[in-house]
C-alpha cells in the first residue's frame, strides 16, 4: 500500500511538472490557495466596515446561545434588551457554517482575536452537530440544550419527527433536530474547510480533520446518502449530487490526503463526466423555482474552484471556470447579491474594467443599501405595475399554473417576476437574504420588529469581499 502511494505520488508530481496532465490529474497533497495577509487595516473604518462590526458584535450577542449554533430570535419589545424565545433553528447548520467562514475570513484580514475566538468556537459547534446525533457521519439541524428556550419539553419532543432528546451518555441534557438535508452538509463543509485554511491552531485543524473524515467516509459507504439514526436515508434531500460528491471528496483529500478521498477526487474530475455536471447544475429553472440552490450551487462551485486551482489541472480547471460561469452564474449576474457577485468576482472568470466596472459597482451599492442591525421582520408590498418590465416567461408560467393547478404539487410555486433583479431594498428581507429570489415583485414578509435575523447574510459578503481584497477598510 505505501509503495503504490509513492508511485501515485510519483507519476501525479512528473506529470505536473512536464506540463502533460492525465485525465485523472491530481496534485500531490498538500497544496494551499490562501490569500497573502496583506490587507491594509489602516486609516478609520468607513460604513460598510463599520455595518460588518455592528453585525459581528450583534450576532455574538444573540444570534448564538446555546451551544452557539446560529438561530433567528424574537425580543421581548422593540428595546432589543431581552430575549424571548429562539422562533428559528431548522438551517442552524447551514448559516452557522456561512458564518465560521466568514469570522475565519475575518480574522485571516484584520487579525482581530475577537474573530478568531468565534471561529474556534463555531468550529466546536459544527463538531457537536456531528456527534451528538451518536450515527457515524450523520450531522443534526440544531443542537442545544434542554433548558433552550427552542425547547417545549420531553412530551411536546416526542411528538416532533425532527427532534431527539438524549439522557444519558456525552450528551445527556441535550436534544438534536434531525431529517438532515445535504443543504446542511454544504453549509457544515463550507466552514469547516474555511476555518481549516485560515486558523492558525492545530488541535482545531486536526479536529477538523477527523470530522470531515468520518462525513466523507460514511457518504462513501453509504452510496453518497445522508443515512439517518434509523439506517435509512434522511427524509429531507439525502442524494449527494454529483457537483456536490465533487465538493465533499475534494475538501476530503485537502484536509488529510486520504487515499480513498483521492479515488473520489480522480474519479470525478475525468471528462468523460463533464456532461453530467452541466445537466445537473443548469440552473435555468432555479431562476423561477427553488431560488436557494443557486445559493448552494455557489457555495459548493466557489469552494471547488478555490482548491481546485492548486489540485486540479489547468484543463479541468479551466473548464470548471467555464462551467460555473455558462451554466451557474449566468442566471444570477448582477442580480443585487453581492454575495454571489463576489463569488464570481474571485473564482470565476471576471477581469476588473478600467473604469466603472459594474461588478465592483453594484457590490459597493448592494452592500451598502442592507440595512443596518437589528435586521427585522418586514413586509415588502407589492412592486408597483409599471415601475419594472415584467419577466414574459415568468408571466406565461403563472397563467399555466393557474390552468393546471396541480403543477404546483409536482414542481412547486412560480412568481410573477421583473425581468431585471430589483435592488436590494425592493426584494424580500427575510432570512438569508441571498438565497432569495430578488425578481419577485409580488408582497412578501410581515412586519415584526420583535423578530430579528442574525446577519449572516451580510456578513458573509462582506468578510468574502474583503479577504479577496475587492473592499477596502475605507469603505
Amino acid at each position: 500500500m505505501r509503495a503504490r502511494t509513492i508511485l501515485t505520488y510519483v507519476l501525479a508530481l512528473t506529470s505536473f511538472v512536464l506540463g502533460c496532465d492525465p485525465d485523472d490529474f491530481v496534485a500531490p497533497w498538500p497544496q494551499s490557495n490562501v490569500e497573502p495577509r496583506d490587507y491594509d487595516e489602516s486609516g478609520l473604518a468607513g460604513p460598510l466596515r463599520a455595518k460588518a462590526d455592528s453585525y459581528d458584535d450583534w450576532h455574538v450577542a444573540w444570534h448564538q446561545p446555546d451551544h452557539g449554533g446560529t438561530v433567528t430570535q424574537r425580543f421581548t419589545d422593540t428595546d432589543y434588551t431581552a430575549l424571548d424565545a429562539i422562533t428559528y433553528k431548522a438551517d442552524s447548520t447551514i448559516w452557522t457554517g456561512v458564518y465560521l467562514a466568514s469570522q475565519a475570513m475575518r480574522h485571516h484580514v484584520s487579525g482581530d482575536p475577537e474573530a478568531r475566538a468565534n471561529a474556534l468556537r463555531m468550529t466546536a459547534t459544527l463538531s457537536g452537530t456531528l456527534h451528538v446525533t451518536g450515527v457515524t457521519g450523520y450531522v443534526a439541524r440544531y443542537w442545544a440544550p434542554q433548558t433552550s428556550t427552542a425547547y417545549f419539553g420531553d412530551e411536546w419532543c416526542d411528538t416532533q419527527v425532527r427532534c431527539h432528546h438524549l439522557e444519558s451518555g456525552p450528551y445527556a441534557g441535550d436534544f438534536w433536530w434531525g431529517e438532515t438535508s445535504r443543504d446542511q452538509y454544504i453549509g457544515w463543509l463550507f466552514g469547516l474547510v474555511t476555518a481549516y485554511d485560515l486558523l492558525d491552531d492545530e488541535p482545531t485543524r486536526e479536529a477538523i480533520r477527523a470530522d470531515v473524515l468520518e462525513v466523507f467516509h460514511a457518504l462513501l459507504d453509504h452510496g453518497w446518502v445522508i443515512v439517518d439514526e434509523r439506517g435509512l436515508p434522511s427524509a429531507v434531500a439525502p442524494q449527494i449530487l454529483i457537483s456536490t460528491q465533487l465538493y465533499v471528496s475534494l475538501i476530503a483529500y485537502h484536509v488529510s490526503g486520504d487515499e480513498r478521498a483521492l479515488g473520489e477526487l480522480r474519479r470525478l474530475i475525468t471528462d468523460g463526466l463533464r456532461t453530467s455536471y452541466v445537466l445537473n447544475d443548469l440552473n435555468a429553472w432555479n431562476r423561477y423555482n427553488s431560488y436557494f440552490a443557486n445559493n448552494l450551487s455557489h457555495i459548493t462551485w466557489y469552494t471547488i474552484l478555490r482548491l481546485g486551482k492548486v489540485y486540479l489541472g489547468a484543463a479541468d480547471h479551466d473548464w470548471m471556470r467555464q462551467h460555473f460561469d455558462v451554466d451557474l452564474h449566468t442566471y444570477t449576474r448582477l442580480s443585487h447579491n453581492p454575495w454571489f457577485n463576489a463569488m464570481y468576482m474571485s473564482q470565476g472568470p471576471w477581469t476588473p474594467a478600467p473604469s466603472d466596472d459594474p461588478y465592483l459597482a453594484q457590490l459597493d451599492l448592494d452592500l451598502t443599501d442592507f440595512p443596518a442591525p437589528p435586521n427585522r421582520w418586514r413586509h415588502t408590498p407589492a412592486r408597483e405595475p409599471g415601475s419594472y418590465t415584467v419577466d414574459p416567461f415568468s408571466r406565461d408560467l403563472v397563467a399555466l399554473w393557474a390552468q393546471f393547478p396541480w403543477l404546483a404539487d409536482l414542481l412547486g410555486l412560480v412568481h410573477l417576476q421583473a425581468l431585471e433583479a430589483l435592488p436590494v431594498m425592493q426584494q424580500c428581507l427575510n432570512g438569508f437574504q441571498w438565497q432569495h429570489d430578488p425578481f419577485v415583485v409580488e408582497e412578501c414578509g410581515a412586519d415584526d420588529p420583535t423578530q430579528v435575523e442574525p446577519g449572516v447574510d451580510y456578513l458573509s459578503a462582506y468578510w468574502l469581499a474583503s479577504y479577496h481584497k475587492l473592499l477596502d477598510r475605507g469603505e
